[in-house]
This record gives structure tokens, C-alpha cells and sequence, in this order.
């Protein structure tokens, strides 16, 4: 394209000036959003995704759901009360799943996307920085004399010989409304690394019945960032468990 030519599409462009341009429209770029409208300014976010930000679609709200149903299986399975028989629960993972997403929708429409208009929107699609105060989204430009970044972050692969061979998810698989959404339980699952979210999706998913394999590097459980007696009792507990199942 020839300067003439982008200096034409630049005119005939829309572009729309706002006080605040918030990049994502997670927690935080609600709480900038909302806070510059108590100020009386206006501001436009930006998203590419599903309103509301990995808490809400991918992180906290669907992987809590899970992980609880999860301990209604393992309850009945272990009871802790003498006195109480053991018992199966049946699992439609699917039915699971759509329970989850449809309690995501409810709480994103409330929570998020009832709160849009007035002195602030959500302009979904790819953004790009045109300038210092401009970006475009998909044939528009905003402006704003400040620009927020709130996009949060997304999964790092590793570079591991192969792993681009084979079928794998990230921990964006409880994600909602997306490709990538996981609706088949496996059979067996083989997590990279075994921080805080491998144990608790681990263990979600062992409970579901699947076979989990952890693997890291370190000789310890949360080895860093944690006090030692927490990473050495973790697999004491796991010991505990098979004992009572044999």
C-alpha cells in the first residue's frame, strides 16, 4: 500500500476519541473503566476474546465449579463419618461442562456486560497501535489521551522436541465459547510441570477418573515459593489414599 493509499484509508476511517482506551476487558480494565466514569471521563476497552478476562472465562470461575464437583464424587467415593457406605456418582462430563459454561454466562452478563454503556463500551476484535494515542480495531481507531494495557497473558509452550506433533491443551481447556473448550474426558492426562494449578487440575481431573501423571523437574512438590512442609506433605497424602483404596 502506498502512503497516498493509507493516508486515504486514514480519512475515510472512523475514529472516535475517548479520554481512557483500555486494552482487555478483564477485572482490571473494568475497574479503570468504571472508575474513570465516577471521574466523569470517558473510556473504550478493547477485546478480542470473551468479555471478562481469563477469571471469569478460563481461570478462576469455571476451574473452582469443576474442582468442586470433583469433591462431590471424591466425598461419596472416601466418606469421612463412620457410618456412611461408600458410593458411586455417575459422570456426564458433557452435562458437566455445559452446567459450567452456562454459569460463566450468567455471571459475565451480570457482572460485565450489564454494566457497558453510558460513558464507556466494549469494542470487540484485534487491536493494533497505530500511534502514541491511537489504536484500531477491525476498521476502527480510537484515541485517547491515555492508553491502558490490561490483556493479561496467555500460556507459554514450552519448547519441547515434539510436543507440536502431538494433540495437547493449555490451561486455557476450561475456557468457554472457544475452539479449544474441552468436552471428552480423557483417559489419561499427562500435566507439564506441577505448580499450584498442575496439583488442583490434577487432582480435579484424577477425580473425574482420569489417569494423571505430574511431571516436573524439581525433587519436591512446590519446591519454591512455598514453605517445604507443604510440598513433602502433598505426597504423603496421595500414599494415604492409595493405602485406602487397596
Amino acid at each position: 500500500m502506498s502512503l497516498r493509499e493509507a493516508a486515504d484509508e486514514a480519512r475515510t476511517m472512523k475514529q472516535t476519541h475517548y479520554d481512557l482506551v483500555i486494552l482487555g476487558s478483564g477485572s482490571t480494565g473494568f475497574a479503570a473503566a468504571l472508575r474513570a466514569q465516577e471521574l466523569g471521563k470517558t473510556s473504550v476497552m478493547t477485546e478480542e476474546r470473551m468479555t471478562g478476562g481469563t477469571c471469569v472465562n478460563r481461570g478462576c470461575l469455571p476451574s473452582k465449579n469443576l474442582i468442586e464437583a470433583a469433591k462431590i464424587i471424591h466425598d461419596a467415593r472416601y466418606p469421612r463419618y463412620p457410618g456412611l457406605t461408600p458410593a458411586e456418582v455417575r459422570l456426564d462430563f458433557r452435562k458437566l461442562i455445559e452446567q459450567k459454561d452456562k454459569v460463566i454466562h450468567g455471571y459475565r452478563k451480570k457482572k460485565y456486560e450489564s454494566l457497558t454503556g453510558g460513558q464507556f463500551r466494549i469494542e470487540k476484535g484485534h487491536v493494533e497501535f497505530v500511534d502514541d494515542h491511537t489504536v484500531q480495531v477491525d476498521g476502527q481507531r480510537f484515541t485517547g489521551e491515555k492508553i491502558l494495557i490490561a490483556t493479561g497473558s496467555r500460556p507459554v509452550v514450552p519448547n519441547i522436541e515434539g510436543l507440536r506433533d502431538v494433540p495437547y491443551v493449555t490451561s486455557d481447556l476450561l475456557t468457554n465459547d472457544e475452539p479449544m473448550e474441552l468436552w471428552e474426558l480423557p483417559r489419561s492426562l499427562i500435566i507439564l510441570g506441577a505448580g499450584y494449578i498442575a496439583l488442583e487440575l490434577g487432582q480435579m481431573f484424577h477425580r473425574f477418573g482420569v489417569e494423571v501423571t505430574l511431571v516436573q523437574r524439581s525433587q519436591q512438590l512446590l519446591a519454591h515459593g512455598y514453605e517445604p512442609e507443604v510440598g513433602q506433605a502433598i505426597p504423603k497424602k496421595r500414599t494415604t489414599l492409595l493405602q485406602k483404596r487397596n
